[in-house]
C-alpha cells in the first residue's frame, strides 16, 4: 500500500492556492474608488429618470382652470343664430310610402347579374333576388322591405302594400 503523505501534502497545496486565488482579483484601492463613483453617478441618473414616476408631486388642492373654455362663447353663439339653423328633430313617418320612398332612397344598388336564369343585383354589398327581404333603418327600429322584381333597368322593394321602384345607374 501507498503512503498516502504525498497525497494529502499535495491536497493541502491545492487548496492553499484556491484560498489565496481570490485575494489576488482584489482591485487596489483606487480602482474600487472609480467604481464606486460611477455608480453613485448611474444611481443619480437612475433617480432623476425615475424619481418624479416613483414619487410624484401631489396636484393643487385647488383645481386649475380650463385654458379652452370660454364662458361667454356659448351664449354668443346661441345669440348669432337664427332659429333656422338650429338643427330640427325629424318627424314621425306619416305613411308606409314615407317609410318606403325614405330608407329604399339611402339602398346602394349595384351590379346586376343573371344566375341559373334568375336574376341578381346586389343591395348594399349583399347579393339578393326576388322574393328576399332587406333590413334597413335604425337597430332598435328595424323596417323590413320586400324584393319583388330585379331586372336590368330597376329594382321595386315593397313595404306593407306600398312599391316603389328604384332605377339602376348604368
Amino acid at each position: 500500500m501507498k503512503s498516502s503523505a504525498p497525497r494529502f501534502l499535495f491536497l493541502s497545496a491545492a487548496l492553499a492556492l484556491a484560498i489565496a486565488a481570490p485575494a489576488a482579483n482584489v482591485l487596489p484601492s483606487n480602482d474600487a474608488k472609480k467604481l464606486a463613483d460611477r455608480y453613485a453617478l448611474t444611481k443619480t441618473r437612475i433617480q432623476e429618470l425615475l424619481g418624479a414616476r416613483l414619487h410624484p408631486e401631489p396636484m393643487p388642492a385647488t383645481a386649475l382652470p380650463n385654458p379652452f373654455y370660454r364662458p361667454g362663447a356659448a351664449i354668443e353663439a346661441l345669440r348669432t343664430q337664427k332659429p333656422d339653423d338650429l338643427p330640427q328633430p325629424e318627424g314621425p313617418d306619416l305613411t308606409d310610402a314615407d317609410t318606403l320612398v325614405k330608407h329604399a332612397t339611402t339602398l346602394r344598388l349595384g351590379g346586376y347579374l343573371v344566375q341559373d336564369g334568375v336574376p341578381h343585383v346586389t343591395i348594399n354589398g349583399a347579393i339578393c333576388k326576388a322574393g328576399d327581404t332587406i333590413t334597413v333603418g335604425a337597430k332598435d327600429q328595424p323596417v323590413f322591405l320586400h324584393v319583388v322584381s330585379v331586372n336590368s333597368q330597376a329594382v321595386t322593394f315593397r313595404l306593407n302594400e306600398v312599391t316603389h321602384t328604384l332605377p339602376m345607374k348604368k
